[in-house]
């Protein structure tokens, strides 16, 4: 080992530790920050609020046992210092692309390893290899929260839920009950059976495999053992799920549809025990015994004497770096936000409400097109007006921060989705500017034809604060828009969507007329 290289004392290496712990705090608590979103309004991530915490706990347990503290070389240190600093850059470059588009999940998946990279690299300047193999499951447990990109996540969730109907329908047959797939719904004879995304398997797969990992490492069962718990989890979901339909749809097909309200969450309990008995079953049978000893304690003659100003400048400088690097990024990426907005206007201070009168029925908006649209908040209901005219109307709200302008622009047009459900588009009409309680909305126009019907769509997306067209003009969910959007200093401060629709109308200017008394009626100051 060089001699030039000098060591702290026993206290010296504490300290560095402690200090190490607060760069890796800080770049933690960065990364949660940008997954806060998707914790909250997913509700097949909401587990995600857990897992640090047992990911702590995780690495409590490795502290039991951990190897000796031994002096790295200093070769080490420096490629410590190295992959934390890399790692650290990795993550202020992507800060503010999250705060530009906090939808985009792969970010997470970035920021989550950049963390990662991060409490690895210190772990490897203070104990060297040993004690990096030792503590890198616990950093890596966390990436059990990160949501996954989301056309991976459908890939699995429509194998799920094909095989999950499938199975369930063939299960009722045996037990003498009918049941034909539509799409992905089963139809019985006391009506139709939906099997929502929750249902499909995806949760409670998640959930499985997360229980998996973290007791496989907490009772330290062995690598090939580990592998053996996930299949147990993966086919315990898998199972789980269909005990749930199956019931659900039996007490479906005996006793009408509205008796399953009261077993759906009995149901749901259920599955998380189908799941968690066979896996934590199977991690006590494989468990390992663990020998305490104080790693900290050592022999005093191993460790060289501090000398405190190469030492001061060889440990700090590096831990220094790291974080100034993350708080700059989060300091000038509020500021580029902050300075682009002075530049644009509220436009808030509105909103739409369901109408209280006895001709307004309000529509259920099924979870999967909420989850489609990103989880907003908002109403649909159905309406005859005056003249005899059938309305309906969704009105959706995105608050501040939950989602990249472009892709709610980019989201849903009703050229597309109306034709999927049946409707004929027949022509694009003229936008129309309406000026509704001294805000203007710009509505985008179509004629749609429904079994020899026209139907008049209007469609109007605001911002709640106003910026020029040309800065949101050209912005698209493909990375290179999403860069623009950065560049732009354009995040999202808050999204709306209206959507109206009119049937039994005899031509374009009733309908238009229909849409402002609509407007004028259901429109209140916020």
């Amino acid at each position: 080992m060089n001699d030039d290289c000098k060591y702290p004392s026993v206290s010296g290496r504490l300290i560095a530790l402690i200090i190490n712990l607060g760069v890796v705090a800080l770049a933690w608590s960065t990364v949660i920050r940008i997954l806060w979103t998707d914790w909250v309004i997913d509700p097949e991530y909401s587990y995600g609020f857990v897992v640090p915490l047992l990911a702590l706990g995780l690495f409590w347990r490795r502290l039991w046992d951990m190897p000796a503290l031994k002096i790295p070389s200093c070769h080490l240190i420096w490629l410590g210092d190295a992959l934390a600093i890399v790692s650290a850059l990795i993550l202020a470059a992507t800060i503010p692309m999250a705060e530009a588009n906090p939808d985009w999940r792969i970010l997470g998946v970035t920021a989550s390893l950049a963390a990662i990279g991060i409490s690895l690299g210190m772990i490897l300047r203070i104990g060297g290899w040993r004690w990096l193999w030792h503590l890198i499951f616990p950093c890596g447990f966390f990436l059990v929260a990160v949501p996954w990109p989301r056309n991976i996540e459908q890939s699995v969730m429509s194998v799920l839920v094909s095989w999950n109907i499938d199975t369930t329908i063939e299960t009722l047959h045996w037990l003498g009950y009918e049941a034909v797939r539509q799409g992905n719904l089963i139809v019985l004879q006391t009506g139709i059976l939906g099997v929502e995304e929750a249902c499909s398997g995806i949760r409670s797969l998640q959930g499985g495999l997360m229980v998996a990992l973290f007791f496989g490492e907490y009772f330290r069962v062995s690598l090939h053992r580990r592998f053996l718990l996930l299949l147990v989890a993966l086919l315990s979901a898998m199972f789980g799920n269909l005990v749930r339909s199956s019931i659900l749809g039996v007490i479906a097909s005996s006793h009408g549809m509205n008796a399953i309200l009261s077993w759906h969450d009995p149901a749901g309990f259920l599955i998380l025990l189908i799941t968690l008995i066979p896996v934590v079953t199977c991690a006590l049978c494989w468990r390992k015994k663990i020998a305490r000893h104080n790693f900290i304690k050592a022999p005093a003659a191993k460790y060289r004497p501090l000398e405190p100003d190469l030492l001061r400048a060889f440990h700090l400088t590096s831990l220094l770096i790291v974080a100034a690097i993350i708080i700059f990024s989060i300091f000038s990426t509020e500021y580029w936000f902050r300075s682009h907005e002075r530049q644009y206007s509220v436009s808030g201070g509105w909103d739409l409400r369901p109408r209280s009168s006895t001709d307004a029925m309000p529509v259920a908006v099924p979870e999967s097109t909420l989850k489609l649209l990103f989880n907003p908040v908002g109403f649909s209901e159905k309406w005859i007006g005056s003249n005899g005219e059938l309305g309906q109307v969704f009105y959706f709200r995105w608050p501040r921060g939950r989602i990249a302008v472009q892709s709610i622009l980019a989201m849903h047009t009703p050229a597309v989705c109306l034709s999927n459900i049946g409707m004929k588009l027949v022509s694009q009409l003229a936008p129309q500017r309406i000026l509704i309680n001294g805000i203007s909305f710009q509505f985008h126009s179509w004629l749609f034809e429904q079994n020899g019907h026209s139907v008049y769509v209007f469609n109007a997306m605001p911002l709640d604060v106003r910026m020029p067209e040309s800065v949101v003009e050209g912005l698209d969910d493909s990375p290179l828009g999403r860069l623009r959007s950065l560049l732009a200093g354009l995040r999202n401060n808050g999204q709306r969507m209206i959507e109206v629709a009119f049937w039994n109308l005899p031509d374009e200017k009733a309908a238009r007329d229909s849409l402002v008394f609509y407007l004028n009626e259901a429109m209140v100051k916020d």
